[in-house]
């Protein structure tokens, strides 16, 4: 699949994808939207615990290795999963992260190439963090496990309106753990809508530059006494 690495305005890389004319990461920073989005409002709610983390839509991989990175703080054990239907060549992939220094300086090289190579088959990034990057179809993933944290980083409901279907988005809500959290990027009414009729109480949060809002959503479980 053809593809472009671009600059954006934080000084961090992300890719251009050509078949479907968007960027896997905001031109108004790709590091700083991540970490906004999904280190902040998503795996800073966790620490010294054992956590599994789904990611819809690895595509530079750069969530996993920001969570990698935060992590080190943190001392989670993380179980990190994460499916792609077009994942980028592992060429491309080591062009970006080895251009993205706020990266490729925190994470050895061998280490690096890891988040990188080694499709559908469970790795050892270190002795707290493993990584299962499947290529499949999100309409055709089945989810066996339960989740704490959900990272959904899909392309836009414009560009792939199936993928925010609330049937689709169900089928991953159903696995999170009772206080589990989603984090997403997208704030439009409808995907608000499908995640509170899913259950979850939606929080619609100050966007990173360039975005007004994002949201997390938490499945609040009620109690019974």
């Amino acid at each position: 699949m053809k593809t472009e690495i671009i600059g954006t305005s934080d000084g961090s890389y992300t890719i251009k994808n050509e078949y479907f004319g968007e960027t896997y990461h905001s031109i108004n920073g790709a590091l700083s939207e991540s970490i906004h989005i999904f280190i902040n409002l998503g795996l800073r709610n966790y620490r010294d615990s054992e956590i599994s983390i789904l990611e819809i839509g690895y595509g530079t991989g750069l969530n996993a290795m920001l969570t990698y990175i935060e992590n080190m703080q943190l001392g989670n054990k993380i179980e990190y999963h994460s499916i792609e239907k077009f994942p980028i060549s592992e060429a491309d992939f080591i062009e970006y992260a080895t251009n993205t220094k706020q990266i490729s300086d925190k994470i050895a090289p061998d280490t690096l190439r890891k988040f990188g190579n080694g499709w559908n088959e469970e790795i050892q990034i270190s002795n707290n963090f493993k990584l299962y990057k499947q290529v499949v179809d999100f309409s055709q993933f089945v989810p066996c496990e339960k989740y704490n944290l959900i990272y959904f980083d899909a392309f836009s409901p414009e560009t792939q309106p199936e993928m925010w279907s609330e049937e689709n988005l169900g089928k991953i809500v159903e696995q999170l753990v009772p206080d589990g959290i989603f984090v997403t990027y997208c704030s439009k009414g409808i995907v608000k809508q499908a995640l509170r009729n899913l259950g979850l109480t939606v929080r619609r949060m100050p966007g990173p530059a360039g975005k007004r809002h994002v949201l997390q959503a938490i499945k609040h479980i009620e109690k019974c006494y």
